[in-house]
């Protein structure tokens, strides 16, 4: 029973590193450098116009290659701009994709459990916050990796408690290409 035991000890554990290895691996699309665009959207605003901003983005591996750390700078055409650093990984416990973005002219975090469609190429998010005005809120994401890994396309969705059941706007897109 005890070498039973210490073989399905074993098995669990080679199975948890084989799906990390496989689903880290998945992640290395995001290294590199990348350059693009984005827009934001404000659907319940028809008053207040698009922001466009350029990106330039530098992914790599760090922490021992458990996460890829994407630092962007995000700049508008009258040269604000923000930078944001974004962390992915693998939890194999939790047989997900996660994702944290820290801002430097917000002093929040948001973090994604993500789902992965390797037939799509594409990864879903799904969290919950409250939005101005103290409205409890949903919002979807969408990364969408092109075939040959050289476009990521990310698109978010939000829907607020006080709109109609099915509208879910689309509030911020953006696409990078990668550079090297």
């Amino acid at each position: 029973m005890r070498i039973f035991t210490v073989l399905l000890l074993f098995l669990v554990c080679y199975s948890d590193l084989s799906a990390q290895s496989y689903n880290s691996k998945i992640l290395h699309v995001f290294e590199g450098n990348w350059t693009g665009s984005a827009t934001a959207y404000f659907p319940r605003d028809t008053t207040k116009e698009n922001r466009i901003e350029s990106i330039e983005a530098a992914g790599k591996k760090v922490l021992k290659d458990t996460y890829i750390e994407i630092s962007s700078t995000w700049t508008q055409a009258n040269q604000d701009y923000r930078t944001l650093l974004t962390l992915w990984n693998y939890h194999v416990r939790k047989d997900s994709f996660q994702i944290l973005y820290l801002y430097d002219n917000w002093p929040g975090r948001v973090d994604y459990t993500l789902s992965y469609d390797s037939t799509a190429r594409t990864f879903y998010g799904y969290d919950t916050f409250m939005a101005r005005g103290n409205i409890p809120a949903e919002e979807k994401v969408e990364w969408v990796i092109s075939e040959d890994g050289n476009e990521i396309r990310s698109t978010e969705y939000n829907h607020l408690s006080t709109d109609p059941k099915d509208y879910w706007p689309k509030t911020f897109e953006f696409v990078l290409k990668r550079v090297d």
